[in-house]
């Protein structure tokens, strides 16, 4: 099987994308926390609770970017397998 050659800008653009989105995810979180805490005056309650609910939207923004390359993987094997197939 033939692997097509990826081009590094492409993948680099998307690793740059989902690390600022990931990063951002998690300030926002945590910062909005922050605010929070500060404005009803509750110690570090919203902050933990801000950094956490960042934490947890990032993995799963990961884990939805994960599936969808496994799916377009999966889907290219399938279309290999049918043009090998039909040769």
């Amino acid at each position: 099987m033939v692997q097509k050659k990826q081009n590094w800008a492409k993948s680099l653009t998307a690793a740059i994308n989902l690390a600022t989105s990931v990063g951002a995810v998690i300030g926002i979180g945590l910062f909005g926390g922050k605010w929070l805490d500060a404005r009803f005056d509750t110690g570090n309650l919203y902050t933990i609770l801000g950094f956490m609910l960042g934490a947890a939207s990032a993995m799963k923004m990961l884990w939805d970017n994960l599936m969808k390359d496994s799916r377009k993987s999966t889907l290219r094997e399938d279309q290999d397998k049918k043009d090998k197939s039909n040769s």
